[in-house]
């Protein structure tokens, strides 16, 4: 009989974000895929046991007291919808109930992991910012509790910054003398470890990009709209998108719905979608005429499903560079860089911007054979 590769994910998966929680999904699907290997994820939480001082404490409340009275209205409407906001969290726990495969143990904190390590023949580092100083740097992410004879391996990591500091670099080098298989889920990101480590980084997708549409469906709930509608998924307070999705709508005469995430939509009028969890996310993006996001996974789930897709920077300033740079490097390398939006005009006429899904499709093929080889060569890197 032959014995089944062990192979063991950690990534942030359980933040109740859909981006977050569907690309450590994809992860474990992506590697579950083969015939001799048992994929899942390894249930570690992110917590801290650190106190905080009483004075930080009332430095932290001197500090929110005046951004109370200065964004008094940011302040009103999180507040006033705090609590439906919180009542989606029941969907994503179904989620995670049903369809993640987690370790037998849950981590709460990193002594824990590093403590009573779990037991794998391959462990992988996943994708989303996994390793972006901005975030901040987990051991854990860097393997440092795997066993020194297994494979240590990482699958579409991001950094999330356009540079790095010497003492940021050096950390980064250092950790990641140890893996067997690296690479990186954007261009620049790749460049940069390059030059920290001295090593060949292969770019590879996104995990949620790995997975085709069709198998998408089957995670996804149908969409709770009848008829044809415009979705917006915003992360970012920005105005020049919402005054797009405004004109848009009055063009071409669709209503707009919204997955409620910044306070600058909580308002009744914007048709606010709450009980949206990864499966209601999918179904939405899925069944959408239109859909306007600054999300990087709203992006590429969109794309993924095909959707006319409008594209939009959270961050103002250089938007090839930074948080901006992971949505301008996917746009480009799949030939779509037209859908990205960075300014508006409120009023203006909006052109008719197509996609040509059929050259989208090439061009993601390509991708997709490319990563696939990394995931071959990494899982057939142990004897069954």
């Amino acid at each position: 009989m032959i014995n089944s590769k062990k192979i063991g994910i950690i990534t942030y998966f359980y933040f109740y974000n859909y981006g977050t929680m569907l690309q450590g999904f994809a992860t474990q699907l992506l590697f579950d895929r083969f015939k001799d290997v048992d994929a899942g994820l390894i249930d570690y939480r992110f917590g801290t046991k650190t106190a905080p001082r009483k004075l930080d404490v009332f430095l932290i409340r001197l500090k929110r007291l005046l951004v109370y009275f200065k964004e008094f209205r940011r302040v009103y409407y999180t507040g006033k919808y705090s609590a439906l906001k919180l009542h989606r969290n029941i969907y994503f726990d179904q989620f995670v109930s049903k369809y993640l495969k987690l370790s037998p143990k849950r981590y709460m904190y990193e002594n824990e992991i590093a403590e009573d390590a779990p037991k794998y023949d391959i462990y992988v580092t996943g994708s989303d910012q996994t390793w972006s100083p901005k975030i901040g740097f987990s051991p854990a992410l860097f393997l440092n509790f795997a066993s020194k004879d297994s494979i240590k391996a990482a699958y579409a990591p991001s950094l999330g910054v356009s540079s790095l500091t010497e003492e940021q670099s050096d950390y980064i080098g250092k950790e990641l003398q140890k893996y067997d298989f690296l690479s990186c889920r954007e261009s620049l990101g790749s460049e940069m470890l390059e030059k920290v480590t001295g090593r060949s980084i292969e770019t590879v997708l996104d995990p949620t990009l790995m997975i085709r549409s069709e198998e998408w469906l089957r995670y996804a709930r149908k969409s709770m709209i009848n008829g044809k509608y415009i979705l917006c998924y915003f992360l970012g307070d920005r105005d020049y998108y919402r005054d797009y999705v405004a004109q848009l709508s009055k063009q071409t005469g669709l209503p707009v719905y919204y997955i409620p995430v910044s306070w600058k939509d909580f308002k009744k009028s914007n048709n606010l979608l709450w009980e949206v969890g990864p499966s209601e996310f999918l179904g939405l993006i899925a069944n959408a005429e239109v859909v306007c996001t600054d999300s990087f996974h709203g992006t590429i789930f969109s794309v993924n499903f095909h959707k006319e897709v409008r594209v939009f920077v959270k961050h103002a300033g250089n938007v090839s560079g930074g948080d901006n740079s992971r949505l301008f490097d996917i746009l480009k390398r799949l030939g779509i860089e037209k859908q990205l939006i960075t300014e508006y005009k409120s009023g203006t006429e909006i052109k008719d911007t197509r996609i040509d899904y059929q050259h989208v499709d090439e061009l993601l093929f390509a991708e997709r054979e490319k990563s696939m080889k990394y995931v071959e060569s990494i899982v057939n890197s142990v004897k069954s």
